[in-house]
């Protein structure tokens, strides 16, 4: 590579480089060594220039002197702008590929408008990675861990939007949906429009869902859990700011309050871990979490930093 470099950058010199060998001169530019070589071939042309001037000391040769040096300045100017123009290039490349990420803490929900006007709603201590190439690529595709609600906006042309989680993808046909995998299980929960479940396991079929269907995957057994004619609030009410509770075993709970709010909970009352709660609590902080769970079920709990022991009153 280094010899092809030296061959372009003669000719660059010349001024005899066609437009293909420019265009690969360019992407050269790109890499440590050729800027090194590109070093080497400067304090060449200085070295020729300064030899020059001592040869053409008389002042007849004034005027061919100041063009050699014109000569070697024009050429050192015109490699820094090409030079910056490569590195312009690469930097506009590298911004527009690769995965924009959104992220929110313990205890934070976030509303998200994608730069395709889609808009999610990013629950506690979750993350979504958003591919920034999806115009060129037609395909729009965002990487999630937690839990988020999606509302997809229809584009012209039917670009395909997917969410990648884990071992289960989900290709979505202008929908609104909620996912969860904060679990061991993948929980999807379709609101709207159409949303097609696939898992990496070729032979397991698509699993097709419609509104008010939610499906639970484990995709360590691929086994899939397919309820019918649920609803936005008992599948993602933490949407509209409750977090409801129903036919839940307190154990269950405290999994899904350690994964919203960062707590460790720690309780030897095993009767205690298996009360059936069916309540809808206020999501607004820990704080008021606590305050109504207290009141419900006659219990306490004792704080220590972000470690959480529950004891029954």
């Amino acid at each position: 590579m280094k010899n092809k470099f030296e061959e372009l950058f003669k000719k660059y010199v010349d001024g005899s480089l066609s437009r293909e060998e420019y265009e690969k001169f360019l992407g050269l530019l790109e890499s440590d060594d050729s800027l090194a070589t590109l070093d080497k071939e400067l304090d060449k042309l200085w070295g020729q220039d300064q030899g020059d001037k001592r040869k053409n000391a008389l002042p007849a040769s004034a005027a061919k002197q100041s063009s050699r040096q014109l000569t070697f300045w024009g050429i050192a100017a015109s490699l820094l702008l090409v030079v910056g123009f490569a590195s312009w290039f690469v930097f506009l490349q590298n911004s527009a590929t690769g995965f924009e990420e959104y992220h929110t803490d313990f205890g934070e929900v976030k509303e998200l408008m994608l730069p395709d006007g889609s808009k999610v709603k990013l629950n506690a201590n979750s993350t979504i990675s958003w591919d920034k190439a999806w115009e060129a690529k037609g395909k729009r595709q965002i990487v999630l861990t937690g839990e988020a609600f999606f509302d997809i906006q229809s584009l012209p042309g039917k670009i395909p939007f997917v969410v990648e989680t884990g071992e289960v993808s989900l290709e979505v046909i202008g929908t609104s949906f909620n996912v969860d995998n904060r679990s061991e299980k993948v929980e999807i929960y379709l609101d709207e429009g159409r949303l097609d479940v696939h898992l990496k396991d070729p032979e397991i079929e698509v699993i097709k869902m419609v509104p008010g269907d939610k499906v639970k995957v484990d995709p360590e057994t691929n086994k899939v859990a397919k309820e019918t004619n649920t609803s936005l609030i008992n599948s993602a009410s933490w949407k509209n700011g409750i977090l409801n509770f129903k036919d839940m075993k307190l154990a269950e709970v405290l999994v899904k309050l350690t994964n919203i709010y960062g707590k460790t909970f720690v309780c030897e009352n095993e009767a205690l871990l298996d009360i059936d709660l069916y309540l809808g609590v206020p999501f607004a902080d820990w704080d008021t979490v606590k305050q109504v769970l207290s009141l419900s079920l006659d219990i306490e709990f004792i704080e220590n930093e972000d470690v959480v022991e529950i004891k029954h009153l």
